[in-house]
């Protein structure tokens, strides 16, 4: 019986470990709500407390700088400490961190709020880090693709509801109440994961690098590995173009929709999520079963990304403007399932490490791009803001998708000279 090769995708029997994992999926999707909720009510909190945009900004800043530190530190973290149970901790600490932040009298949350910002950054980092690494031991590595679009179309829903309910919430109930249901949606994600029977992969049993920083070993492994490292550089670039929308949505709904720019923000991200939610499905019917194609499909999708969201910031109607923005919200799942998928193919303890790589590059990038976005739009409109750092990621893209095609042509008319020399 011939082996399956590796790069195809077997997801056409529903497993058990598949239908196990869509359990896992819906607690994962729990407590994103959560940190989508968190991530509403807490800088509505935070600008609210303070009076200040940019105490505001220090906290993202912070969160951010956490999750940098994670990416260092998570290879280690997954190849090193028994995956459950790092992932059971993280949700259970972020928990008890919410409750006693919700039960803190208004003033003294003030003063627990770099608490909030270093728990959040190191421990959601960490806990995606160790899920995603692990994909391919919790469903098998034919169905990691299809794993991975039940990942993002979770996350997708988790985000449309958790940015529609933040403020909604805050409102109807206050701060206090809304903490305290995100600190639930993280006790029902540890309890699905310690319920579930998937058997997460062991510690690694390769032997520990000394010496140096935790990164060495990974930097070490991606100088071997090209393609991973293509793919860390092209998401450190894509967050950093990201941080321009992400930074310039509030401005440019002000002034475009000035009368309620409420109303043009959540249709921003609704429409988003729409494309987020079929990202899924295309990938699927794009894919066919070859995983090879993920390269490109990688590469492309980060660059149509970028153009669908200059786009969204120029003066055109509406309705295109939602068109744009579905078409943003698949293309940017789509590249998250395909680099995912990829990194995924990679044996352990390298994989772990290459996903802590990813997670630091993605942070960096959007710290980075965020303090560039905000200094820029005091200056410049959004439009030319999103076009300039949207426009790199555009360059990035297609310069990498254009050497590769160039270097495989090359590669294919070697041999076909050898013959007569």
């Amino acid at each position: 019986m011939r082996a399956q090769p590796p790069h195809a995708s077997g997801v056409h029997a529903d497993s058990a470990d598949l239908r196990r994992f869509r359990v896992l999926v819906a607690g994962n999707a729990t407590s994103s709500f959560g940190s989508f909720l968190n991530m509403v009510a807490l800088h509505l909190f935070v600008y609210q407390a303070t009076g200040s945009a940019f105490a505001t900004g220090v906290f993202l800043v912070v969160r951010m700088a956490c999750g940098f530190v994670a990416g260092v530190f998570g290879g280690v973290v997954a190849a090193r400490l028994p995956r459950k149970a790092v992932m059971v901790t993280c949700d259970l600490v972020q928990a008890l961190v919410l409750v006693v932040f919700a039960a803190l009298p208004s003033d003294a949350r003030v003063h627990m709020l770099p608490v909030v910002a270093v728990s959040i950054g190191l421990l959601t980092t960490t806990s995606g880090v160790v899920l995603r690494s692990s994909v391919p031991d919790l469903v098998g590595p034919e169905n990691r693709l299809h794993a991975n679009g039940l990942l993002v179309t979770g996350r997708a829903i988790s985000m449309a509801v958790g940015f529609a309910c933040g403020a909604l919430l805050v409102s109807a109930v206050g701060y206090p109440v809304a903490f305290l249901i995100d600190a639930a949606t993280f006790v029902v994600s540890a309890v699905v994961l310690l319920s579930t029977p998937l058997r997460f992969p062991g510690r690694s049993e390769a032997p520990a690098a000394k010496g140096g920083l935790p990164g060495r070993a990974a930097v070490v492994a991606l100088a071997a590995a090209p393609a991973v490292l293509a793919i860390v550089l092209i998401r450190l670039v894509d967050a950093f173009g990201s941080a321009s929308h992400q930074v310039g949505v509030p401005v440019h709904a002000t002034q475009v929709h000035p009368g309620d720019p409420a109303v043009f923000v959540g249709g921003f991200w609704a429409a988003w999520a729409v494309g987020l939610f079929l990202a899924h499905r295309v990938a699927n019917r794009v894919y066919r079963g070859d995983l090879r194609r993920g390269a490109w499909g990688f590469v492309v999708g980060t660059a149509v990304m970028s153009l669908a969201f200059i786009g969204a910031f120029t003066d055109t109607a509406y309705p295109l403007v939602l068109l744009l923005l579905v078409v943003a919200g698949l293309a940017d799942g789509f590249t998250e399932i395909s680099y995912t998928t990829r990194v995924q193919a990679e044996p352990e303890p390298a994989r772990g490490q290459y996903f802590g790589l990813v997670a630091m590059a993605e942070n960096a990038g959007f710290g980075i791009g965020v303090l560039m976005a905000g200094g820029l739009l005091d200056a410049w409109r959004p439009l030319t803001v999103v076009g300039l750092m949207h426009g790199v990621v555009v360059m990035v893209a297609l310069t990498y998708f254009a050497t590769t095609v160039l270097r495989r042509r090359a590669a294919q008319e070697v041999p076909t000279a050898s013959p007569r020399s």
